[in-house]
């Protein structure tokens, strides 16, 4: 008699469009009269049939659920397109979990590989940013002290600023393409025609994807900016993330840069130590 675990997991893989598991499904020969070979195929196909159901109400699902987080790559390629990807996405990472809303972190990467999408070589970065602004959304709130961080810094012993760690609000994300993906973005908006005209080769950008009071908000970050709160982000000590935005421009500022960060509550918390 197979566990509860394992019907379930046989169940998950039969919505998949695994057929092996499918047929497990069917009714075991010791409970029914053995009649011969037709009820055997009846069986499963009544079994298929029941599946298929399911398996239509869970792709619905998935495609609603992901048109939800990425409107703007759905609108790029047109429904009929992203329901082609949708399927794909899911025969290759099914969700691992109940909840939907986190469902699609792995799309970006699925999309840069994903040959039918070739012609877009910007598509996975629009799904980079659009699942950086679904993080945002759902991300905790912190609360913002931007004298007490500009204190523990400012009575913290000169040698100690390179080892501080200051912590980005828990709604930051950043972002960072080779395409123009933040105009493709706001030129695809529900309000907007989508008839914009934007040349790829326009240049790139790095964003900050930061919650506000008002909304998720979206800045267009300076090279060398970006990759100062990369850094922080990451975990890095304030002396490293230094190192690694005077890498990318020498004449970094980093007396502006964190007065603005701080003001604006993109930095929440320092920790000198």
């Amino acid at each position: 008699m197979p566990s509860l675990r394992d019907l379930q997991l046989r169940f998950a893989a039969a919505l998949a469009g695994d057929a092996e598991a499918t047929a497990l499904f069917a009714v075991p020969p010791v409970q029914r009269p053995a009649v011969g070979p037709e009820l055997d195929r009846d069986a499963a196909a009544l079994i298929e049939q029941r599946v298929a159901i399911y398996r239509g109400n869970g792709h619905a699902n998935y495609r609603n659920a992901l048109t939800a987080t990425f409107p703007v790559v759905a609108r790029l390629t047109g429904l009929p397109f992203f329901r082609g990807i949708v399927g794909a996405f899911v025969a290759a990472y099914p969700p691992v979990t109940g909840d939907l809303n986190v469902y699609g972190d792995t799309l970006p990467a699925f999309l840069r590989a994903y040959p039918p999408a070739a012609g877009l070589p910007y598509l996975s970065d629009v799904a980079a940013l659009e699942w950086a602004i679904d993080e945002a959304n759902r991300a905790a709130d912190a609360p913002r002290v931007p004298d007490a961080v500009l204190a523990a810094l400012a009575t913290a012993p000169a040698e100690r600023l390179p080892h501080a760690r200051l912590m980005l609000d828990p709604s930051c994300r950043l972002v960072a393409s080779a395409y123009p993906i933040l105009r493709i973005w706001r030129a695809n908006q529900p309000d907007r025609p989508g008839d914009e005209r934007i040349a790829l080769d326009e240049g790139g950008v790095a964003l900050l994807v930061r919650r506000d009071a008002p909304g998720v908000a979206l800045e267009s970050l300076a090279p060398a900016e970006h990759a100062w709160l990369d850094a922080l982000a990451s975990g890095q000590a304030l002396g490293a993330a230094i190192d690694a935005a005077v890498a990318v421009d020498a004449a970094f500022d980093l007396r502006t840069v964190l007065r603005q960060h701080i003001g604006a509550g993109t930095i929440v918390a320092a920790s000198v130590g």
